[in-house]
């Protein structure tokens, strides 16, 4: 009985990574202080804020101050990977497509380093559990 119970590992739905958590946003800065809009006017680059990184099972979470939902993986020495998965709402429809990419990484005190890409303005984000 003692190797059957050994044998038996909780499935992947239910098993806890090393960095599952909520991280709380911690600071942003801006890799840019301006960018050209598409008709080619310059914009100014607006401080923003991140909402909180939800991590769970191998797979990252979090949504943007404008509304982009982005998803993504944490590989196992903390490589944090996410994308945009859906415009913020309808009315962008007829825009170009999102093109947002967050790199970065969990260290061992449980911060969060990452670049948020965009086609206009560019952040680094600190988050902490």
């Amino acid at each position: 009985m003692l190797a059957a119970a050994e044998a038996q590992s909780p499935s992947p739905s239910t098993a806890q990574g090393p960095f599952d958590g909520t991280y709380r946003f911690v600071s942003s800065a801006k890799l840019n202080a301006t960018y050209v809009t598409r008709n080619g006017r310059t914009g100014p680059c607006p401080d923003r804020r991140a909402g909180p990184l939800h991590v769970e099972g191998g797979r990252a979470r979090y949504t943007t101050a404008t509304g982009y939902k982005l998803r993504g993986t944490i590989g196992p020495k903390g490589e944090l990977e996410l994308h945009a998965v859906a415009p913020p709402n309808s009315s962008n429809a007829g825009s170009a497509p999102i093109d947002l990419v967050v790199n970065g990484t969990i260290d061992g005190s449980d911060a969060v380093r990452a670049r948020q890409i965009s086609h206009s303005c560019s952040y680094d984000f600190v988050w902490q559990k």
